[in-house]
């Protein structure tokens, strides 16, 4: 079993009662700690195991040759909104077509015609998410619409892959 948040370790504590394997992973040094207590408690119902826990501060070896992410994988950048007034829906329009062409954020698909882009917000309105141009994309319409205010742009990329939207996926 793997919990890649495993902060105060119950996921880890169960499957080492259910003996089962498991790896916990946490970026605070003190989940250490915190880890070791219940599951060296819980490996007193299995001593027949005796499973290893091991504290590796070091990143992992890559197996992947180095290879980059997939691009609708990636981290997309935060811009800066340029100095001056607030910038108009048809100013951040422009400024995103500059920095990504016509391509649409949520399918990857590039059209001929900006004008067949929508502006849309990546964290919905609904959901807090600022009228700022960190926060605008540019989508096609049915990317738009199938991202509605329910999705983030990370949430509407794993619906398109699931339906097999995605351009050369």
């Amino acid at each position: 079993m793997l919990d890649p948040f495993c902060a105060c370790a119950t996921t880890l504590l169960t499957a080492e009662r259910n003996s089962r394997q498991w790896v916990g992973i946490g970026i605070w040094d003190g989940a250490m700690d915190i880890v070791r207590q219940p599951t060296a408690n819980a490996r007193q119902l299995h001593t027949e195991r005796d499973p290893q826990i091991r504290y590796v501060t070091e990143p992992a070896e890559r197996t992947d040759a180095g290879d980059d992410d997939v691009p609708f994988l990636q981290v997309t950048g935060r811009y800066a909104e340029p100095n001056g007034p607030r910038m108009s829906r048809a100013e951040i329009h422009g400024h995103l077509l500059t920095q990504h062409g016509p391509k649409c954020q949520g399918c990857d698909r590039t059209f001929d015609d900006s004008r067949f882009l929508e502006l849309d917000h990546n964290a919905p309105r609904s959901d807090g998410g600022l009228n700022d141009i960190t926060n605008r994309i540019l989508l096609c319409g049915p990317c738009n619409r199938l991202k509605s205010n329910q999705y983030t742009l990370s949430g509407l990329w794993r619906q398109n892959r699931r339906l097999g939207y995605m351009a050369g996926g």
